[in-house]
């Protein structure tokens, strides 16, 4: 049986990296929101806790990884 995985993450790794650099060049909310396809919002979720964004896209990876073995 399949266990549920919640909600899939709104950016992608490499949404996630442009984003993070983006920010240590001190861009903008908005700037960075138009450039890397995402929301304002999903920006400032991202800048409030890198950490947890990456932490959310590894345990998903490592999920969707999981489930392709089973």
């Amino acid at each position: 049986m399949l266990n549920y995985l919640g909600r899939k993450p709104s950016f992608t790794r490499e949404q996630l990296q442009a984003v993070r650099a983006m920010i240590e060049r001190e861009a903008g909310t908005s700037a960075i929101a138009a450039a890397a396809g995402l929301s304002r919002q999903t920006v400032l979720r991202i800048k409030a806790d890198p950490v947890a964004a990456e932490e959310m896209l590894a345990r998903r990876e490592a999920a969707e990884a999981s489930r392709k073995r089973a």
